[in-house]
């Protein structure tokens, strides 16, 4: 059994029960994946048409999760002005969850869709209180949260949540499950060596990565994004392609570098202008073995 999904006239993601690959029309004969997938999916043919979108979305810019500017700290004394920004764009992404997904689980139940509103009411409850956590790492870093993340919107996190105010007011809201997938997904990008780098640039006996600790391979996202996959693969065929489209379009906005923004020391001062005390001295932390 195949699984597939129209990129664009030029590209096509299939996946098959063991894996997925890029395919390119030949330009002449009979392409086998010109018209729409149709038929039912399997929990193993499904999970590597989103994988497949994920890859996709990766391998049309030529940074890959490594090399994000956004993931390097270099241990400066703009580190906690920088990783309170980044928090600001936790914030933002988490809050449109808690704000938009009660609207996406109503819709689905007014339409008698229960599979879905049982997948937007557990999303809920997995999700709940996850904004407050990066607020609480904002104040932890000595930073007045609120304020700072209504005065600061990361440009990546202004387009996710605009992606998901666009999907959650479509005609059929189903995407909405591409896109939590794909950030869900994303997030198990992020492990541990990302979490010590962040640490090692923050003040001493500082608690400020709750947020991330939650939000990649560390956290519960593994299990989110299998419950995920199990659910687009009970769908039918138009709902699992729109769902790996959105899945593809989370993670553009991931790896478009026109969405990296350089913390330069105007930005820095603006974060710092939401300090509520003057933030404790930072020191080189030496690494654990």
């Amino acid at each position: 059994m195949l699984e597939w999904l129209e990129i664009s006239t030029e590209l096509t993601v299939v996946a098959t029960a063991k894996r997925a690959f890029l395919h390119v029309p030949s330009g002449f004969g009979v392409d086998p994946f010109h018209s729409p997938m149709s038929g039912p999916g399997t929990p193993e043919t499904t999970h590597w048409l989103l994988e497949g979108a994920v890859i996709a979305a990766a391998r049309s810019f030529a940074a890959g999760p490594s090399e994000k500017r956004g993931s390097n700290f270099t241990g400066s004394g703009n580190a906690s002005a920088h990783w309170a920004y980044r928090l600001a764009g936790y914030f933002h992404s988490t809050d449109a969850t808690r704000r938009l997904l009660p609207l996406v689980a109503e819709r689905f139940t007014r339409a008698g869709r229960h599979a879905l509103a049982r997948w937007a009411e557990r999303k809920l409850v997995e999700e709940a209180g996850h904004e407050q956590l990066a607020l609480r790492d904002l104040e932890e870093l000595g930073y007045r949260g609120r304020a700072l993340v209504a005065a600061l919107v990361p440009v990546r996190a202004r387009a996710w949540v605009g992606l998901f105010e666009q999907l959650v007011g479509a005609a059929d809201p189903v995407s909405c499950v591409g896109y939590a997938h794909g950030l869900e997904r994303l997030a198990l990008l992020r492990g541990p060596a990302e979490v010590r780098a962040i640490e090692r640039t923050l003040p001493p006996h500082v608690n400020a990565t709750r947020c991330l600790r939650v939000h990649s391979s560390l956290g519960s996202d593994f299990d989110h994004v299998r419950s995920n996959e199990l659910t687009a693969a009970a769908l039918s065929a138009s709902e699992r392609r729109a769902i790996a489209r959105a899945c593809y379009r989370t993670a553009r906005i991931y790896f478009d570098p026109a969405f990296d923004e350089d913390f330069d020391p105007e930005l820095a001062t603006r974060v710092q202008a939401f300090a509520s005390q003057p933030p404790p001295a930072t020191q080189p932390q030496p690494e654990l073995n």
